[in-house]
């Protein structure tokens, strides 16, 4: 069973995640040629969230830096 609160913060780190790979994990082969760092607006708060995108696999993760908001590991 979820909540409208869990369905809301699920959607804010598909939507960074989504953002995050967009920008770096290009076809054919959907990951970048060297590792990325960096960091973008959090999409549920508008806070800093800082993001990494692995070169070997295009495994991404990242975290926001307001207490309590989305973070991702994939």
């Amino acid at each position: 069973m979820t909540t409208p609160g869990f369905g809301a913060f699920s959607s804010a780190v598909a939507r960074a995640m989504s953002e995050v790979r967009s920008q770096h994990c290009q076809p054919p082969l959907y990951r970048p040629a060297e590792t990325q760092r960096g960091s973008i607006r959090c999409t549920r708060c508008r806070g800093l969230l800082t993001f990494t995108v692995s070169a070997v696999d295009g495994r991404t993760s990242g975290r926001c830096s307001s207490a309590g908001c989305i973070k991702w590991t994939d």
